[in-house]
């Protein structure tokens, strides 16, 4: 019996992370309500047929390719301090592995 799409898209998420889909996500697990077993990261994964948001960053992403550029898409909430980046998800991810694979700087011992 194959997953449904919501589950399935959950374990493509954490694998592209490294990890696993959490256990019966969502309230019930006994281990986070992230949809992830990340040890950093809270995922929530949500599944729609339609969205303001893809639509808005459908036409930045042709504008952006016409200049070869990233597609970056801010939300800010008016009013708050809330501001959101949107990026593609394979974008995110190259992100946060070029994060995770940064060097400490190494203490000098006679910086002292």
């Amino acid at each position: 019996m194959s997953d449904k799409a919501w589950k399935a898209l959950e374990r493509r998420i954490a694998e592209s992370l490294g990890t696993v889909r959490t256990p019966l996500s969502g309230g019930s697990s006994r281990h986070t309500t992230s949809d992830t077993l990340h040890e950093k990261l809270y995922v929530e994964c949500k599944l729609r047929k339609a969205s303001s948001v893809h639509t808005l960053f459908t036409e930045i992403r042709i504008e952006a390719a016409k200049e070869t550029k990233i597609p970056v898409l801010v939300i800010h909430l008016s009013g708050t301090s809330r501001t959101l980046a949107l990026v593609d998800w394979f974008v995110f991810v190259k992100l946060w592995t070029a994060y995770v694979n940064q060097q400490e700087p190494k203490n000098d011992s006679n910086d002292r």
